[in-house]
């Protein structure tokens, strides 16, 4: 009858490597940093994003060619919106995002552009705009001729 292995002589077992489970060492705050460092990356990702209060871009007493109007869609909520893309004469881009509704006054800003350039936005492509005011509960939009000045076309960026 064979014997349990705590019978036998431990010189007649075979050799077997010594197996011990991964120990993970923690690491501090100091210590994460430190490594970063010696590697020369940086240490903690940066955002690249502005904040801006409604997130419009545009300039208000600025003269803008309408140059696009598109429809978009957020991911999370799924609103629908109009984007307005907006070229001043010295070449500077601008945008509006008007947040789509059935019902709308005529302070907002969906509301100061349909009362000024009408609800269809084909319409509104190649009209000069000047935003006069343009703060919360307070805007005033007018449609102005167009300047004899061309406006300044966008340089295009070289892709290689």
């Amino acid at each position: 009858m064979s014997k349990e292995i705590w019978e036998r002589d431990p010189s007649s077992l075979p050799l077997i490597k010594e197996v011990r489970s991964y120990k993970r060492k923690r690491l501090t705050k100091g210590q994460v940093i430190k490594k970063y460092k010696e590697k020369g990356d940086k240490v903690m990702p940066k955002l690249g994003t502005q904040v801006r209060e409604g997130a419009d871009d545009i300039v208000e007493g600025v003269e803008y060619e309408i140059v696009n109007v598109e429809e978009i869609v957020t991911d999370v909520q799924s609103l629908s919106g109009i984007r307005v893309s907006c070229l001043s004469k010295k070449g500077d881009e601008g945008n509006v995002v008007l947040w789509q509704r059935p019902i709308t006054g005529t302070g907002s800003k969906l509301g100061v552009f349909i009362t000024e350039l009408g609800d269809d936005t084909d319409n509104w492509l190649n009209k000069w705009v000047v935003f006069k005011v343009w703060q919360n509960r307070n805007r005033v939009l007018e449609v102005i001729s167009a300047p004899k000045g061309k406006p300044a076309k966008k340089a295009k960026a070289k892709t290689g």
